[in-house]
């Protein structure tokens, strides 16, 4: 088969040539020297200035951004005046700059790009144009410009039937969607990036995907696409991409509290010292988190610091406000000027909620500790009321989010499914696409029930939260207040009368703080006795003499600790708490095996409760009627609930008022583990 380029100054064979400078610099640095002499002995200008460009490419994907620009500018003067070799440069250098977020030196280069690029005879090369020209827009929030040129390259890679470009803008419309808060739109056009992409292009969109997931908090899916990649390259990456994918991947285990693995990811690979300084920014952040959460506070400062000095000359303003809010956090617990010096130059970068609402609500958060340790009170007060609203208003919004992706997704795999269909039988087909539809009506009706019990506990959450402070805040501001004017001798009194409500204030926020961290925190997975821990928690309540406590054989399971644990004591408690002063008062604890799940029931003699009001008993901040209360919040019993489900099992109790009561907890049985011995009561 004859060449397709004979002439290796072929412009289309250089147009290749530049493409592969973004994926193997290395290898067309060594490549373009002969190229370049024989281009200029031939006194071929075009050629010349194309493999100019084909250099400064490899130089910008080795790190070197000024040689980059240098060579850019040798090759526009080589480029004599002619329209598609001066489109190739400037869209090169355009690109340049925004790789390293040098938007600011953009200048003339985007109206000369805007007013040539159709002069490009190579169709991939005019696409690649408009993608520019898009980010460029997007860069200026000029959004319906950018999505207008992207739709004009997407209209001329359907045409051509190019695959490869469709990816690369469906993976640019997924990230601006992104960027609006449009998800559903964004994974739509992500999944359809990923479906075409092929190569190392693949990369690219492994990175946006894994971004997108992470930004409506489906952290493991995040990292599941991101290893599935790396698996396919051995973990050996060898392009610039890929680099940013190990430190999302390090971002990611950092949130999960896997600080060695993160550390070693980044110092291995010396991703701190990278030329390329948005990676070596990033990665700074990383171990900034990661030296934290080990307890190394100095180490850790230092990288934070050194990562704002970068992310505050290179950009983008989210990126320095984000390692801005990490400083706070860190000396919240050891200069509360400090935290509240970084959480101010948090919200000034920022400006506003708008521009990022999740930070500002971590700056609003930090600011309110850094008040309430310097006791300033009313402010840290008034800073804490407004991170309470704006939190649970991204909480409502976080959980439709989800809801209108899981949508999407549902909508693109069926989509894709009846495509497949459409390629077989039509007879098959049929039955297909009916079962399909069931079963999306199902999800679809799971997900819009999911989503009304999340809008309801977030309704009491935000509720709860007034009823339960605003009484201890009024004694505390009035009992202040009376400090000032009543006698010496009555002082005291107050000032007990103030102390007593703050802790009761720190109680109802201890535990609303420790909710939601269960509800964030991922479990572990390892096997677990639940005689021990229910020993563990008889005895760590202390309930003395009141209450016996029988405990029959119990199994060993698989799950979280920790988790289980917090079961565990929340039904024993609430058992004890109900049988409290009774005469006989005892509390079993057995288990059985039913349908292969363990059954372990916790059973008390006490007050017992209306079955009608069965299924209240495991809603967040919902309690019964009087004479029937559980004291405190509320949050005992919706933790068991969401521990246990968490854990793949469910929970139900029986009771009748007078009689006692049962909580069932049904845990997966696995294979090989077998019963415990009874714990000690």
């Amino acid at each position: 088969m004859p060449d397709a380029h004979p002439n290796p100054l072929d412009l289309t064979h250089l147009y290749d040539l530049i493409r592969k400078a973004k994926q193997e610099p290395q290898v067309v640095m060594e490549l373009t020297a002969a190229l370049l002499k024989q281009a200029k002995e031939d006194a071929d200008h075009a050629a010349e200035s194309a493999i100019l460009v084909a250099i400064g490419v490899s130089q910008l994907h080795l790190g070197f951004f000024d040689e980059s620009l240098n060579l850019f500018a040798q090759a526009e003067e080589k480029s004599g005046g002619k329209k598609e070799i001066l489109a190739l440069v400037v869209k090169e250098r355009l690109q340049s700059y925004i790789n390293n977020n040098k938007y600011k030196d953009i200048g003339s280069d985007y109206l000369l790009l805007l007013k040539i690029y159709h002069s490009f005879e190579n169709y991939s090369e005019k696409i690649s144009a408009l993608n520019v020209l898009a980010g460029i827009d997007y860069s200026r929030r000029k959004i319906d410009d950018a999505i207008s040129k992207l739709n004009e390259a997407r209209e001329i890679a359907r045409n051509k039937e190019d695959m490869q470009s469709q990816s690369t803008i469906s993976g640019n419309l997924a990230s601006i969607y992104s960027s609006l808060g449009n998800f559903p739109r964004a994974i739509r056009e992500i999944r359809s990036a990923h479906l075409n992409c092929q190569g190392d292009r693949r990369a690219v969109v492994v990175l946006q995907m894994a971004a997108i997931y992470r930004e409506i908090g489906k952290i493991n899916e995040a990292l599941l696409v991101i290893d599935s990649y790396l698996e396919e390259i051995d973990n050996s990456p060898t392009v610039l991409h890929e680099r940013f994918l190990l430190v999302n991947k390090a971002d990611i285990i950092v949130d999960l509290h896997q600080y060695n693995d993160a550390i070693d990811i980044v110092e291995k690979r010396e991703l701190h010292k990278s030329p390329v300084f948005k990676i070596r920014a990033n990665a700074l952040d990383i171990l900034g988190k990661a030296y934290r959460g080990q307890g190394e506070i100095d180490k850790a400062r230092l990288f934070f610091i050194e990562s704002l000095q970068i992310f505050a000359e290179i950009g983008p303003i989210t990126s320095q406000a984000e390692t801005a809010i990490n400083l706070a956090e860190l000396e919240l617990s050891h200069s509360s000027q400090q935290a509240l010096h970084y959480s101010s130059l948090a919200m000034n970068l920022l400006e506003s909620s708008k521009k990022n609402p999740k930070l500002w609500s971590r700056a609003l958060h930090v600011s309110s500790r850094g008040y309430a340790a310097l006791g300033e009170f009313r402010q840290a007060y008034e800073v804490g009321e407004q991170h309470r609203e704006l939190q649970v208003r991204l909480d409502r919004e976080a959980e439709q989010q989800r809801l209108e992706v899981a949508f999407a997704e549902l909508e693109f795999e069926r989509t894709q499914a009846v495509a497949e269909i459409q390629r077989t039988a039509l007879g098959q087909a049929r039955g297909e696409v009916a079962a399909l539809h069931a079963h999306l009506e199902s999800r679809v009706e799971q997900r819009t029930r999911e989503l009304q019990a999340a809008n309801e506990e977030l309704s009491a959450f935000a509720w709860s939260l007034s009823h339960y402070l605003r009484t201890p805040m009024q004694l505390v501001m009035g009992h202040a207040d009376l400090l000032v004017s009543v006698p010496e001798a009555e002082r005291a009194l107050h000032a007990d009368a103030v102390v007593q409500s703050i802790g009761r204030m720190s109680d109802i926020l201890d535990g609303l703080l420790r909710y939601a961290e269960r509800h964030l925190k991922p479990l572990e997975s390892r096997p677990v006795s639940v005689g021990e821990l229910v020993g563990e928690a008889w005895t760590e309540l202390a309930l003395g003499d009141g209450v016996q406590l029988v405990v029959n054989p119990l199994p060993v399971v698989v799950g979280d600790p920790a988790a289980l644990g917090l079961v565990f004591r929340n039904l024993l408690a609430n058992a004890a708490q109900h049988s409290r002063g009774r005469e006989g008062a005892r509390v079993v604890v057995r288990a059985s095996l039913e349908g292969g799940m363990h059954v372990i029931e916790v059973r008390d003699n006490g007050v017992g409760f209306d079955p009608g009001a069965a299924q209240r008993l495991f809603r967040v901040f919902s309690q019964l009627p009087a004479g029937q209360s559980f004291e405190g919040l509320g949050l005992g019993l919706a933790d068991v609930w969401r521990v246990v489900i968490a854990h793949g099992g469910h929970v139900r109790t029986e009771g009748r008022p007078g009689e006692g009561a049962s909580f069932f907890v049904y845990l997966p049985a696995t294979p090989g583990l077998v019963l415990g011995a009874p714990a000690s009561a």
